[in-house]
């Protein structure tokens, strides 16, 4: 208890031992006075000469006042404690937040340097040719006006215009790869806006996979895009879903890499799963089928691995924050935690079912009536 008192900061020190000090020299007057009274120029009230009483009727009290102090201030020290723990708490966790998400995006870089090269090269090899039809242009403008041939100009000209927007088209491309990369990185802004999910799942599975494929372990795997026939329009927070996609993706990747590292030469199907994983000689391929949906109001995205499957033991638990099966600092646990948040405020919610040695389909289903805003 000595020692206890030194936690307290220097004000409240202060009111300890004021507090302490008020009970001592109460408590002394109690006994002083009762063992003096008869010295004393006046009388005593009959019934408070008795020092056992004065310690009773004020001496108890006062100490116990004094206790009082000590542990209300010892309670209040303790609380400030907590807060300040859960505070650092919360910090922390907003920290590896921030670190899975960056994790994610370094998983993306590889898919997104492979996504931009397409378009760059489409630009380099449009821009070259139309160099050379400009030159021919300037050549046949030299010629005389009676040997020219304006009909040829005209069409490498309606040529180069043609590669022109071949160039803005795919130089828009790689600015919406560079765009989605720089929002991913630094955080939704929280507004949701009215976006195309099929082209959001299209564009972030190829991220996805390319990022995989350039990154540790890579396998090969199938993937098969089922997307609804019409555009699934939706308001939602672009960078937030984009990570959904991401994170169910790279879950679907590591379930198919270890089954792939069990796999045999023969490989058993399921009827409950609508792709075999089987290539033309027995052996296990991995194949991921993404799909989108609108019906009856709701819009649906799903994602059907043939990996390993989820043990029953551990299904009840792969939501909850921190839990993984990864070995090492190969997961921190909040891939699924993030997921079921993000769905749940755009009106979603999260769908599990799998069986063991045969694969995972993780659904995920949004009610746009329920989105809050």
């Amino acid at each position: 208890m000595f020692l206890q008192f030194f936690i307290f900061s220097p004000k409240e020190r202060n009111y300890i031992i004021f507090f302490v000090s008020v009970s001592a020299l109460c408590y002394a007057a109690v006994f002083v006075i009762a063992e003096h009274y008869q010295s004393l120029s006046f009388s005593l009230p009959e019934g408070l000469l008795n020092a056992q009483k004065w310690n009773t009727v004020v001496g108890l009290p006062v100490l116990s006042m004094a206790i009082g102090a000590y542990a209300f201030f010892t309670i209040k020290k303790a609380e400030d404690e907590t807060a300040k723990e859960k505070q650092d708490l919360k910090a922390a966790q907003a920290q590896l937040i921030q670190q899975e998400k960056l994790a994610s995006l370094g998983q993306l870089t590889a898919g997104i340097a492979h996504e931009i090269k397409n378009p760059l090269n489409f630009v380099n090899n449009f821009s070259e040719v139309s160099l050379e039809m400009i030159g021919e242009i300037r050549e046949e403008r030299a010629k005389k006006t009676e040997t020219r041939d304006e009909k040829l100009v005209d069409e490498i000209l309606d040529d180069i215009h043609s590669n022109l927007e071949k160039i803005h088209e795919h130089g828009a491309r790689a600015n919406g790869i560079v765009t989605s990369m720089l929002h991913h990185s630094r955080g939704a802004s929280g507004k949701k806006e009215s976006t195309d999910l099929n082209a959001l799942v299209k564009e972030f599975v190829n991220l996805s996979y390319h990022g995989m494929r350039a990154g540790k372990n890579p396998i090969q795997v199938e993937i098969v895009l089922d997307l609804a026939d019409s555009a699934v329009e939706m308001r939602l927070v672009r960078e937030d879903i984009s990570r959904v996609i991401i994170n169910l993706c790279n879950n679907a990747f590591d379930a198919m890499r270890e089954r792939l590292q069990k796999s045999q030469d023969t490989n058993p199907t399921s009827p409950d799963f609508g792709h075999e994983a089987k290539e033309p000689n027995g052996s296990y391929a991995p194949v991921l089928r993404v799909a989108t949906s609108s019906k009856h109001g709701k819009v649906a995205m799903a994602f059907e691995d043939n990996g390993v499957g989820i043990p029953d033991e551990i299904r009840d638990k792969i939501m909850q924050p921190f839990f993984t099966t990864k070995k090492g600092t190969e997961g921190t646990g909040l891939g699924l935690s993030i997921t079921h948040d993000i769905l749940k405020a755009h009106g979603g919610d999260l769908g599990i079912e799998s069986k063991l040695g045969f694969g995972t389909v993780v659904q995920a289903v949004f009610d746009p009536s329920q989105q809050s805003l």
